[in-house]
């Protein structure tokens, strides 16, 4: 079929996708023709790609129309502007009716953690709305996508180690260090010129999962020390939990590819297995803030623990 040039080499158009919504724009390609740097990524996803545009102005009009990563972008960049939010309407709603006023470490911690959740979701918004635009963008916007990743992890174990180990100041710091030394290199790791290639997959994987289990090392170390029962309340273990199974679950469908896998173009548009990660990242960042709460709840309403 021609576009309005004649371009006999001009893109499949979606209407031959007979399952697509008729709202998507009729420009998109099927993923046969692609350039070869965009066909890297998930083959399962067969419509709705955006050709590649060089042009900055293209990508921020995508923004306006239905297209496979419209997920992607809206999930993450509605949940940044959610978690730049939540911090003000927390100081403003939710502290004064039961507590004064929260101290200065108080502030600093959560803070890191709703900074690191609205950067990270901002990059990977802006990532997925700039992957059309040319390899080059493409490669540069993955790796900071994969920087946002690594500053969500690390900005929530801050909270985490503040709160479990409120009267251990030497642990606080050792666990601080530890953790923002082993985030400082797995930065400079995904810097490296190949790290985000399609076949290193399961290297990226293991790299952010070594992280993640590092990050539970003080909860379990926290758990066997004081007991389950007052460490658990200390740091909301219960949303703590939920965190890590809504993380795992939105991990493990990108990772096999489903549901695409196995439903041909019925979940291109809706539904693919990344835009399920997004879903349940965003779900896991507003599950781990219950926790936050918690752990905040705990320390204010019991001033004396430290004495005990």
């Amino acid at each position: 079929m021609l576009d309005d040039s004649g371009d006999t080499t001009a893109p499949l158009l979606l209407n031959r996708a007979s399952k697509l919504p008729p709202i998507v724009r009729a420009s998109l390609l099927l993923h046969e023709r692609l350039p070869l740097w965009l066909q890297e990524d998930n083959h399962f996803i067969e419509t709705g790609y955006r050709p590649e545009s060089n042009s900055l102005q293209k990508c921020l009009e995508s923004l306006l129309y239905i297209h496979n990563e419209t997920v992607n972008i809206y999930s993450h960049l509605i949940g940044s502007l959610v978690f730049a939010i939540l911090p003000v309407y927390f100081l403003r709603t939710e502290i004064p009716p039961r507590y004064k006023v929260a101290t200065i470490a108080d502030l600093v911690v959560c803070s890191i953690y709703f900074t690191g959740v609205a950067v990270c979701f901002f990059l990977s918004a802006t990532y997925h709305t700039l992957m059309s635009h040319s390899h080059s963008m493409c490669k540069t916007g993955v790796k900071l996508d994969f920087q946002g990743v690594i500053l969500l992890m690390w900005g929530a174990s801050v909270p985490l180690i503040y709160y479990g180990f409120y009267c251990y100041s030497t642990l606080q710091n050792i666990y601080w260090i530890l953790l923002s030394t082993f985030a400082i290199a797995c930065s400079v790791f995904t810097f490296q010129p190949r790290f985000s290639e399609p076949f290193l997959r399961p290297l990226r994987a293991a790299t952010f999962g070594c992280f993640a289990i590092s990050s539970m090392v003080p909860v379990v170390h926290g758990m066997v020390t004081y007991g389950y029962a007052l460490q658990g309340q200390r740091i909301g273990l219960k949303y703590v939990l939920v965190t890590l199974v809504l993380n795992i679950t939105g991990a493990t469908a990108y990772a096999i590819k489903f549901p695409e896998r196995w439903f041909h173009r019925t979940f291109d548009i809706w539904g693919a297995s990344h835009q399920l990660l997004h879903i349940f990242v965003v779900l896991a960042g507003l599950t781990y803030t219950a926790a936050i709460l918690q752990c905040f709840d705990y320390l204010h309403s019991h001033p004396n623990q430290c004495a005990a």
